[in-house]
């Protein structure tokens, strides 16, 4: 991989570990995805325009209905992913999202596409498997004598729950937007952008009742969610050049670094415990995530 394409890719990851940290740090829950969702479908719409404008879109009742799904399955992530954030740390919720994301991508074109496993796809699994329970703070006495759980083990099952929860929702909207844009031939774009305000209309209920705690929120977090609007989609972006010029196999690895950043910025702004396991396990996933990407 070129120096400049791999400078972009850990770029890119410090991004995305960045925006997290900032969603980490926002009250709300789905409140807060409602707010987001506003301000991402303005600052994305005039070049959803241009894209549609210039090139043209096909008004079929398949790629509508594509666009639809995706605009769920994207709210629902969102609204899991910040469900997470405010039940347990981001050192923990955050690695597992990420690294098991492409584990059940993995698995999903194994079992339905009928792709090959590998003997490394195999030993990738299972490192991956081996971060999760060491980021859990794996304990086989607590495992034999569940009555010495303590409140913080009961914090750390939520995270390891809504973090492999999470990660399942990104292999579902990965897998399906990858339909969308290959076999369906749609712009990455608008594909990008539609998620945005269908998750405001699904939302509008719950803002509607909520008006007061949603001007609460842009009030005291304006500028966070400014910041993830901008940041979250030119993240995804980079990406995107990034494969247009190095191998996929290449580059997924090397973006999933942001486990690693995850973790530590969760140690140094989030006062988060137990980080040195938590940041052995995020490196298994890591190690993991790299087997599965090498071809």
């Amino acid at each position: 991989m070129p120096l400049n394409i791999l400078l972009l890719v850990l770029f890119s990851s410090f991004l995305h570990a960045g925006w997290n940290y900032l969603a980490k740090t926002v009250p709300g829950g789905g409140l807060f995805v409602w707010l987001l969702a506003l301000v991402m479908s303005l600052i994305l719409l005039p070049i959803s325009i241009g894209q549609i404008w210039y090139f043209g879109f096909e008004w079929s009742w398949i790629n509508v209905f594509a666009l639809l799904i995706t605009g769920v399955l994207h709210t629902v992530y969102f609204l899991v992913l910040q469900k997470g954030y405010q039940e347990a740390d981001l050192s923990v919720v955050y690695p597992l999202a990420r690294g098991t994301g492409p584990v059940f991508s993995g698995l999903g074109a194994f079992l339905f596409l009928q792709e090959a496993i590998r003997y490394q796809d195999v030993l990738g699994l299972l490192l991956v498997g081996a971060g999760a329970l060491v980021i859990g703070g794996f304990s086989f006495k607590r495992l034999l004598n569940p009555g010495t759980a303590t409140q913080q083990d009961a914090r750390v099952a939520k995270g390891i729950f809504y973090g492999i929860a999470t990660g399942f929702l990104i292999s579902c909207y990965t897998i399906f937007d990858g339909y969308c844009v290959t076999t369906l031939a749609l712009a990455p774009v608008l594909v990008e952008y539609t998620a945005h305000p269908i998750r405001l209309l699904l939302l509008m209920p719950l803002a509607r009742k909520n008006q007061p705690e949603i001007r609460a929120i842009w009030r005291g977090h304006w500028l966070k969610i400014l910041i993830i609007a901008t940041v979250s989609p030119f993240a995804f972006i980079l990406v995107l050049y990034a494969m247009k010029s190095a191998p996929i196999h290449a580059v997924a690895p090397v973006r999933e670094f942001s486990i690693v950043i995850g973790v530590l910025l969760g140690a140094r702004f989030l006062a988060e415990e137990q980080v040195f396991t938590r940041l052995i396990g995020s490196v298994l996933i890591l190690l993991g995530i790299c087997l599965l990407a090498v071809y």
